[in-house]
């Protein structure tokens, strides 16, 4: 159980990541053409980081140890 867990943490970092990323290019392309679709587009990357954030942070919780300020833990 605990492998699977680690699994998820490092599939929600990733996910994390890479929702990371779509933000940071669909704020690239606002800028350089801005359009009613990039301001959509963006939106949607930002309700996606947003999302996956979340998602990390459940996954995180689901270890049942203290999360401590400083503190590591697997």
């Amino acid at each position: 159980m605990e492998r699977d867990l680690s699994r998820k943490k490092v599939d929600a970092i990733y996910e994390l990541r890479e929702a990371a990323e779509q933000k940071v290019l669909a704020e690239q392309r606002l800028s350089r053409a801005p359009s009613s679709e990039a301001r959509d587009a963006l939106l949607e990357a930002r309700l996606t980081l947003e999302s996956k954030t979340q998602d990390a942070i459940d996954v995180c919780h689901e270890c049942g140890q203290p999360h401590l300020p400083g503190s590591g833990h697997s």
